[in-house]
């Protein structure tokens, strides 16, 4: 049994709990959802009809692409239904049965619930929060074994990328954000890689105080120097896409002499990603437990990290669960789970530093997949 097959028996599981009798998984451009990838591996511009008894239909809005690379039970081009999401619902569904309930993505707009409703008036509509987005959300953290040997293999490829930005950096070859931005496109590429798995992030000394600096990446310098000659912090965000897949690093080069707090900073966040991996690596550990011993750590020296530990990734760059010191997340960090690990520190005029890498947690604790670094440059 495929790992598609397996994931489809695994929410109809869910649904028969729930008496849902079909739910409705899309992704089109005003409602996109990396679900519909998840359970057909369509990547795009589709609806999925999962029904109680397993089988699927996929109505994709390009029919050569579904009919090469999906896996569902039929395939239906949309514009058998006027490429209209009402048409496609009503009659995928009325063909198999004659009522019942159905489940729609909590995203869809109001309006379009109770337009839907009215035209499908011999079934009962259900759209909420706590179902079916919650329960995927659920299932998507734990990866199964058909996404881990996808995560292990983009680890190392994702370690290759980090060594070509160590080495342009040490060689001279990267001066500028805009030239740091474009060798991970191109190099992903060229390791095997879909491309970038979400935008790279360049902040140079004059703007790495940003967790997220904007614009993405400019021309201006990276890797040196502040303007002035004293030491600067820069930091590059960034990871590739295999097979759907994101990985997401970060990466800290000093440039120059850093002052007494620029080196302060760098210190209290390598030891706060070993603390933070440390406490990953405890089986059982509750995620709030992980992201507390970081929170601590930096308190007890006078600073907080103004953001969660790390999150979830996965089909999408951010996913469940995320690291976070807080009640709601007193829930233990289960095994199958991808996350990362970025403690960080940002101050207006030092600028920021961050560390960032991607683990898989085991029955053993957290096994690293990247390694990345924080850079030492003259």
């Amino acid at each position: 049994m495929n790992a598609y097959k397996e994931r489809i028996n695994k929410l109809c599981s869910w649904m028969q709990s729930e008496k849902i009798d079909a739910v409705v998984i899309e992704d089109y451009e005003t409602r996109r959802s990396k679900n519909l990838q998840y359970l057909s591996h369509m990547e795009s511009d589709s609806l999925l009809v999962v029904f109680a008894d397993a089988s699927t239909v996929l109505v994709p809005w390009d029919i050569l692409h579904a009919e090469k690379s999906a896996v569902a039970d039929r395939i239906i081009p949309y514009n058998d239904f006027e490429r209209s999401y009402i048409k496609t619902i009503k009659g995928v569904c009325s063909e198999k049965l004659s009522g019942g309930k159905i489940e729609l993505a909590s995203s869809t707009p109001h309006v379009l619930f109770n337009e839907t409703a009215a035209e499908l008036d011999r079934f009962e509509l259900v759209c909420r929060s706590n179902g079916l987005a919650e329960i995927m959300l659920d299932f998507r953290a734990v990866k199964d074994q058909a996404e881990l040997d996808i995560y292990r293999r983009a680890g190392k490829m994702t370690d290759r990328l980090i060594d070509a930005i160590e080495d342009g950096f040490r060689s001279g070859s990267i001066k500028t954000e805009t030239d740091a931005a474009m060798l991970i496109e191109t190099e992903s590429r060229r390791l095997g890689a879909e491309g970038s798995s979400f935008e790279t992030l360049a902040a140079g000394p004059g703007r790495s105080w940003g967790i997220h600096c904007i614009p993405a990446y400019s021309a201006g310098p990276i890797g040196g120097t502040k303007p002035d000659g004293s030491g600067g912090l820069s930091i590059i965000d960034c990871g590739l896409k295999l097979e759907g897949y994101a990985t997401d690093i970060t990466m800290t080069i000093c440039g120059g002499q850093l002052t007494d707090k620029q080196q302060k900073m760098t210190e209290l966040v390598a030891e706060a990603h070993r603390i933070g991996v440390e406490a990953a690596s405890q089986p059982g550990i509750t995620i709030r437990s992980v992201a507390a011993a970081v929170d601590d750590f930096f308190a007890s020296h006078g600073w907080t990290m103004p953001h969660s530990l790390g999150h979830g990734i996965g089909l999408d760059v951010h996913e469940a669960p995320t690291l976070k010191n807080h009640e709601l997340y007193e829930k233990p960090l289960l095994p199958g789970v991808v996350f990362t690990i970025e403690p960080g520190l940002y101050d207006a005029e030092a600028g920021g530093v961050r560390l960032e890498n991607d683990y898989i947690m085991t029955e053993s604790g957290a096994e690293a997949i990247t390694s990345s670094r924080i850079l030492m440059l003259p």
